[in-house]
């Protein structure tokens, strides 16, 4: 599927539950740079490449249930020392800062977050890969610590910038729309 310059890949995600690391993310998180490593390989396959493919399921898969289960140091393992985390609008009118810089910013994002708000459970359901630049769209789920009320979006998504094997910006959305349009997929609205 292509619109304009853009060559878009689909493919769905499934998470697993797991209350610890995998061998493998026990070897990311010690080897950092084996990871960059081979995620700059990965990239240089095209979209379509099954290598590719099967590369950006695991990582996600790695790294969303990282997050779900609160493993920070493994979840953003990815992510370049510089990385850009771009708070969501309505997130921002409820005390959190616009733009948080850095791994430990972005965690600091996430720290926040939980002790204000509870947890979230973040469940891709699809990935589409733009080359260097990375879309997924799925639903977040979670609870509020005081209130104890739910919330649920089946309209979540979340765009990546990826450069030398790190993920350098991360913008996440509550509207899958507003996600296509900043990916450069406004055409494909009905995904």
């Amino acid at each position: 599927m292509s619109q304009g310059n853009t060559e878009l890949v689909r493919q769905p995600i499934n998470l697993s539950v797991r209350p610890h690391r995998s061998l493998d993310e026990r070897i990311f998180v010690r080897f950092p740079s084996l990871v960059a490593v081979m995620v700059r390989a990965a990239l240089r396959l095209r979209p379509q490449s099954r290598a590719r493919r099967a590369f950006l399921r695991r990582a996600a898969q790695l790294g969303f249930d990282a997050l779900n289960r609160g493993d920070f140091e493994s979840s953003f393992v990815l992510y370049d020392p510089g990385i850009e985390f771009i708070t969501p609008p309505r997130l921002v009118g409820l005390g959190l800062d616009p733009v948080y810089r850095g791994r430990a910013g972005r965690i600091e994002f996430q720290q926040r977050w939980m002790h204000e708000w509870g947890v979230m459970r973040f469940e891709p359901e699809e990935v589409l890969d733009l080359g260097d630049r990375v879309l997924f769209l799925g639903s977040v789920h979670g609870s509020g610590l005081s209130s104890g009320a739910g919330f649920d979006s089946d309209n979540w998504a979340v765009l990546y910038d990826v450069s030398a094997g790190r993920i350098v910006r991360e913008q996440p959305f509550f509207d899958r729309r507003e996600a296509l349009e900043a990916a450069g997929l406004g055409g494909f609205a009905r995904l």
